[in-house]
């Protein structure tokens, strides 16, 4: 029996962190694949087999545990479970890659590995402020660039308008080139893969609530130019087309 248990965090850690989520079985075998995310997941194991693979993983497997930090994808990926399963999660803001990356194996982590483990996974009444106060300080000592801030709350409004892109760059007081660096440094993506891959995540929320509608109208509703660039670019972040990835 799988026992999964779910906590949304309160401000300030939303800032950063929209799910915590904990995951316990005597014993589970599966393999699956998924599309690529628009998420990034910072997993503890504290059980036996537990892998990602695909793009932007990192792993560190130490006497204290198992960390792993999963980012962004525009492919798709794999997930391995075997024996126990026992892990705390969270669902983080995409940002938070670059954010956490260089933490992995530090003090602080192993410090947050095993608060977590304590408060949070073997209690039946978890320590949640605890949790949440020790999570934000993490959090805290490397926070969110300005330029990054303003582009997430302009993406997530102009998304599906055509040259949105070009006319954010045009308000940056950095060059292009520096911001798409510093972009990637932390979401591990270009702003344009980025903003594909929301392109991507929103037209396979269209296709499954709108299974009479014609490809070619969720494509442009997504975004994309034509039937063509939605199906080529569909195919290529989730590894099958719109129909065959319906169909599944």
């Amino acid at each position: 029996m799988i026992i999964e248990k779910t906590y949304q965090p309160r401000f300030p850690l939303n800032q950063y962190v929209d799910l915590i989520w904990v995951g316990k079985a005597s014993k589970l075998e599966t393999s699956s694949s998924h599309h690529a995310a628009l998420f990034t997941e910072l997993i503890f194991n504290y059980g036996d087999t537990f892998q990602v693979e695909g793009q932007n993983v990192e792993n560190l497997v130490s006497n204290n545990g198992h960390q792993i930090l999963s980012g962004l994808k525009t492919q798709p990926f794999q997930t391995t479970l075997s024996g126990t399963y026992g892990n705390v999660g969270l669902i983080l803001k995409p940002f938070c890659y670059g954010m956490l990356s260089h933490k992995l194996g530090s003090k602080a982590m192993e410090y947050i590995s095993e608060l977590l483990f304590e408060q949070l996974f073997m209690p039946s009444a978890p320590n949640i402020d605890k949790v949440e106060k020790s999570l934000l300080e993490l959090f805290e000592k490397s926070p969110l660039d300005n330029d990054l801030d303003k582009f997430e709350k302009y993406i997530s409004k102009n998304i599906l308008e055509k040259g949105s892109l070009k006319d954010f760059n045009m308000s940056l007081s950095i060059s292009q080139k520096s911001f798409i660096q510093k972009f990637k440094k932390h979401f591990v993506l270009t702003p344009h893969e980025y903003v594909k891959l929301k392109q991507v995540n929103y037209a396979i929320q269209l296709l499954q609530n709108s299974h009479s509608e014609k490809l070619i109208n969720i494509g442009l509703d997504a975004g994309f130019y034509d039937q063509s660039h939605f199906i080529r670019v569909f195919k290529k972040f989730c590894g099958a087309t719109p129909r065959q990835f319906l169909k599944r």
